[in-house]
C-alpha cells in the first residue's frame, strides 16, 4: 500500500469517519492502479506537485503537452517518431491501469503513439475506479467531428504467429506514469 500524507487531512473529529472512508477509497484505487500498471511493465512515480516542478527538465523531451503546468513544446511528429514525449492524461482508471487522453490534437495523438519513451502525468484527483466513470467525458469529447480519445495502458506489445513478442511496434517502447499528489 502506498503511504502519503496531506495537511488537509487534519480535520475536526466529527469529520474523521467520512474522511477516513474517502482516504481508504483513494488508497485502494491507487493500489489497484499501481498493480495493473506494474503488470504491463510501466515505471510509476508518485510525487508532490512542487517536486515535479523542481525536477522537471524540459530539455529531456521533444514533445510536451502538460496544460496544468502551462508546459508545452510542439514539434511535427513524423513517421520516424520521436525519442521522448511528456503528456498529461485527462483521467486514469484504477481497474485497468490505463490513462485516458483527449487526443483530438493530431500532434498529441502522434506523439503518444510514436514516442519511443512516453511519460504520462496526471493528478491523483483524476484517478477513477472504472471505465464507466469516464463515460460522460467520452461522450462529450467524441460527439462532434474529429473527436478522438485514447486509452493507453502501457508500452506497445505485439506477437507474430510464432509467438515472438515485439515491444514498441504500434506505440511506445517504454512508459512512465507520474502521479501528482494533489489531494
Amino acid at each position: 500500500m502506498v503511504d502519503f500524507w496531506h495537511p488537509y487531512w487534519l480535520v475536526k473529529p466529527q469529520q474523521n469517519e467520512k474522511l477516513t472512508h474517502i482516504i481508504k477509497t483513494v488508497m485502494k484505487l491507487l493500489d489497484q492502479f499501481l498493480e495493473k500498471s506494474a503488470l504491463v511493465g510501466n515505471e510509476t512515480l508518485i510525487m508532490e506537485m512542487a517536486d515535479f516542478q523542481n525536477q522537471f527538465n524540459k530539455e529531456q523531451f521533444e514533445y510536451i503537452h502538460v496544460p496544468s503546468f502551462d508546459l508545452s513544446l510542439d514539434c511535427r511528429v513524423g513517421e520516424s517518431g520521436i525519442k521522448r514525449a511528456l503528456i498529461q492524461a485527462d483521467f486514469a482508471i484504477g481497474e485497468t491501469g490505463s490513462v485516458v487522453i483527449d487526443s483530438c490534437n493530431e500532434n498529441l495523438r502522434l506523439a503518444s503513439c510514436l514516442a519511443e519513451k512516453l511519460d504520462v502525468i496526471f493528478p491523483l484527483s483524476k484517478l477513477v475506479a472504472s471505465m464507466h466513470d469516464v463515460a460522460e467525458f467520452l461522450e462529450e469529447r467524441t460527439s462532434g467531428a474529429g473527436g478522438y480519445v485514447a486509452f493507453i495502458t502501457g508500452a506497445s506489445r505485439t506477437a507474430d504467429i510464432e509467438r515472438v513478442l515485439t515491444v514498441g511496434v504500434h506505440g511506445p517502447k517504454e512508459m512512465t506514469v507520474i502521479i501528482l499528489n494533489d489531494l
